[in-house]
């Protein structure tokens, strides 16, 4: 009977390390598998909410500043319509007409500075190419 008994206690024990080494040893490396996953699928959404949160505050800055755009953008059509209507109202062929020194004197004075300023400039790069 002690060897049937033996026999029986040797047959549990083996069972007993197969079913550990077949079903909870896979067990254990399939739980720690899904724990490094988990980690990781964290750690990514906290980089996606850090990003969500970046874009949100480029949005803002980028909405405040196109809304200061379109304000400039308004003040510069408003300060062109001044000026083509300074034109509408002011014919500057009759003027010409009537006082020619005027104009001849005023366009050859513009003229003048915009040729000296490409002239400084024509120096200033030609000193860089020495």
């Amino acid at each position: 009977m002690s060897k049937i008994l033996l026999g029986i206690i040797a047959a549990m024990g083996s069972t007993g390390f197969l079913y550990y080494q077949f079903a909870v040893v896979p067990m254990k490396n399939k739980i720690e598998e899904q724990t490094s996953v988990i980690m990781a699928q964290d750690l990514r959404d906290q980089e996606q909410k850090a990003t969500i949160v970046a874009i949100q505050e480029n949005m803002e800055k980028t909405v405040a500043a196109s809304a200061n755009l379109q304000k400039q953008n308004q003040q510069y059509e408003t300060q062109m319509a001044d000026y083509l209507d300074i034109f509408r109202r002011h014919n500057i062929a009759q003027l010409a007409s009537a006082k020619p020194g005027l104009m001849t004197t005023r366009a050859n004075k513009a003229t003048e500075k915009v040729f000296n300023e490409i002239e400084d400039i024509s120096k200033r790069i030609n000193a860089l190419n020495d």
